[in-house]
């Protein structure tokens, strides 16, 4: 999981399990998946584990050495583990969906529909730039800043800030418009990150050219002229905005990311954006307040649009308007994308067929029918009714651990109480998928299509502003391969793709399935008790409910994991940030410390005698080895580095053995004695809950 909420219509960063699911064609995504999966029939892989190692000095590598031995990373994947595996899974499915509809299309079937207007590149290249001509025009016809910040207000434009609907952080009972550093396309600049516009450095300094010919040649292809003189202004004027954007650390402190003020004092606070004009031009009613997630950023932001020339902005806005379509555009437009995000930035010497990307399309702009179609053909009711079977007893056990938590104080224990009561569990699918009626999806408008349904989603997230009990819809539809935890909502989210093997099935030993997907599941929940998560009460709301007496015991608990992974160095001289990591780290610790109480409070509840061995190991022993089987994975060493250096989680070898080495019953599970590399001593272990 990264650490910023989800919100409906904008790709912000999400508490999520941290898969890093790059996409590879999707025969080869069937044969990684098939390869990937169990051998044996209770849920572990056991030929996989090591007759060489002794779980006490390695668990990671004793449970996966035999994986690690013989699986090898499919090509475009600088890390592979089993979530990368169940992704590509469901991805085969979902083709098998898409490839279905589009084979025998019925009379306005949107998936048919939406995939045929991608897929047809003939049809695309004969429509040329008709479809963007008329919205390039009236960009360049742009005459002053404040048509500027009404065309920055398009979903589908580049904008200095995004904005979007949700919860108010202070009050849950309402939803607010919120303002943010990052857009409903991902960033407010081209380029990663910060660092590669810093000139004083030579890191980057090929993919500044590259990005610079990028943006000069797309210029050329649309007719634009002083192509090279655009793009050098807008390379130095996107230098200003990735300088004032926040970092890592400061998206992840949420009382920091929560600033709210009414809007007629939102000019005065971030004066030179046309704040009025925006907010209109974006589709949402008139506003009270608002909410400022990086405020700091918006203000400077603000300064920087009002000293940049309108000539500037204009080429701003079409430069990247062009690349915004370029999927959806001649082949040229689409190769020139790639040859630079994929290729010049990523490394990237192959694309996936324009089929599979397709694919691809349809699952992320009609995400709630493709869901509904993926639960019909390869979710079983079975499969949700055993996994909610479960979660009862991780409710149970995680209220148990708050309620004998012996340095909280009575009030504080009463809101952490009353905060795992409320917290909704979100398994498998919501009843009331999306079918999109109200879209219009035409097989012959890709650009079109696309316009439609933003606009869509953006009337669907504007009724939160004037229905305040509107249930919020989930954020991950069925088929995503993914998992969240959102504080405002006090609400954990496992959809259907996650519910697969290794992590989940129905007919596996319910140790492993503990200690699998429960584990996960209570990483979820203990978001809400983590460092960020902690700050939100039962009700959602942002406040200090914890006494300070509380706060400073629950600080220094959790100080010693984080001195702990800090500690851990993958690489020679290359440590682990435990504060930056401490959230993530912290979840993976209480998930399977409850999960392990809940599995035995099921065992209870269900008559299973969890000493009992099978295929040489007890219930206990197999709960761990779920654990350590779910984060198998290959690393390049490009890829721990980039970890050690930017990721909130930690590589899978630390999410295994920095968790087992705090627990005594794996220490009892194991017979781990004090010579065992992994050995901690009682006192220098970590425990919270």
């Amino acid at each position: 999981m990264s650490e910023r909420e989800p919100q409906p219509g904008l790709s912000l960063e999400r508490r999520r399990i941290c898969l890093g699911l790059a996409l590879l064609p999707l025969a080869a995504a069937t044969r990684a998946a098939t390869a990937s999966a169990p051998a044996a029939d209770w849920g572990v892989d056991l030929a996989h584990i090591s007759d060489r190692l002794t779980p006490g000095d390695d668990f990671f590598q004793y449970v996966n050495q035999g994986w690690i031995d013989t699986a090898a990373r499919p090509a475009g994947y600088a890390q592979y583990g089993e979530l990368n595996a169940m992704f590509l899974r469901t991805q085969a499915r979902i083709k098998t969906i898409i490839e279905a509809a589009a084979a025998q299309p019925a009379r306005g079937d949107k998936l048919a529909d939406l995939y045929t207007s991608y897929a047809d590149v003939a049809a695309i290249d004969r429509a040329g730039l008709a479809p963007i001509r008329a919205d390039l025009d009236a960009i360049l016809a742009i005459a002053d800043h404040v048509q500027v910040a009404q065309r920055m207000a398009h979903p589908l434009s580049h904008t200095i800030v995004g904005c979007y609907v949700f919860l108010d952080a202070g009050d849950t009972r309402r939803s607010l418009l919120h303002l943010d550093q990052q857009t409903a396309n991902g960033r407010i600049v081209g380029l990663p990150n910060p660092d590669h516009y810093d000139t004083a450095s030579d890191r980057y300094a090929d993919q500044r050219a590259a990005y610079l010919d990028y943006i000069a040649q797309t210029f050329a292809r649309v007719g634009i002229a002083d192509g090279a003189a655009r793009a050098a202004a807008i390379l130095a004027l996107e230098a200003k905005l990735a300088k004032v954007q926040w970092n890592a650390q400061q998206l992840r402190d949420r009382k920091l990311n929560y600033h709210p003020m009414p809007f007629a004092e939102l000019s005065d606070y971030a004066p030179g954006f046309h704040w009025q004009a925006f907010v209109a031009a974006s589709g949402y009613p008139s506003v009270e307040t608002v909410v400022l997630n990086t405020d700091t950023a918006i203000r400077d932001s603000a300064a920087i649009f009002a000293a940049t020339a309108v000539d500037t902005w204009r080429s701003y806005l079409a430069f990247h308007w062009v690349h915004n379509h370029a999927h959806l555009l001649p082949t040229a437009f689409q190769d020139a994308s790639f040859q630079f995000y994929g290729t010049a930035l990523a490394g990237q010497t192959t694309r996936r067929s324009r089929a599979e990307r397709g694919i691809q399309f349809v699952s992320q702009n009609l995400p709630e029918l493709v869901g509904a179609r993926y639960v019909a053909q390869f979710f079983k009711s079975a499969d949700r009714d055993a996994v909610e079977a479960m979660a009862p007893f991780m409710k149970q056990a995680f209220r148990a651990r708050i309620a004998k938590a012996d340095w909280l104080d009575p009030a504080t224990r009463a809101t952490a109480l009353a905060k795992i009561d409320r917290m909704g569990l979100r398994l498998g699918y919501p009843d009331d998928l999306r079918d999109y009626a109200e879209v219009e999806i035409l097989p012959d408008d890709p650009i079109g299509n696309i316009h439609r349904l933003k606009a869509a989603q953006i009337k669907l997230d504007a009724l939160y502003l004037s229905d305040p009990a509107r249930p919020y819809r989930w954020h991950l539809p069925p088929q995503s391969v993914d998992g969240s935890f959102s504080p405002q909502l006090n609400a954990v989210t496992f959809p259907a793709g996650l519910l697969q093997a290794p992590a989940f099935s129905a007919s596996a030993d319910s140790a492993v399935n503990f200690g699998a997907i429960g584990a996960v599941l209570g990483h979820e929940m203990a978001h809400g008790f983590d460092d960020q998560g902690s700050r939100f009460d039962d009700q959602g709301n942002l406040r200090d409910w914890w006494s300070p007496p509380a706060r400073a015991a629950f600080d220094a608990r959790t100080q010693v994991l984080a001195t702990q992974y800090s500690a851990y160095a993958p690489l020679p001289g290359a440590h682990l940030d435990g504060r930056r990591s401490l959230g993530e780290n912290l979840a993976d610790l209480v998930g399977v410390t409850v999960a392990l109480d809940a599995y035995r409070l099921y065992a209870a509840a269900h008559g299973i005698d969890t000493r009992a061995i099978r295929d040489g190991f007890s219930g206990e022993q197999r709960f761990f080895l779920g654990w350590a089987q779910l984060w198998r994975s290959l690393d390049t060493e490009d890829s721990l580095r980039a970890d050690i250096e930017r990721a909130y989680h930690s590589p899978s070898r630390y999410r295994v053995n920095g968790v087992v080495r705090n627990l005594q019953a794996w220490y009892d599970a194991f017979d781990v004695d004090a010579g065992a590399k992994l050995f901690l001593a009682p006192e220098q272990r970590a425990a919270v809950w």
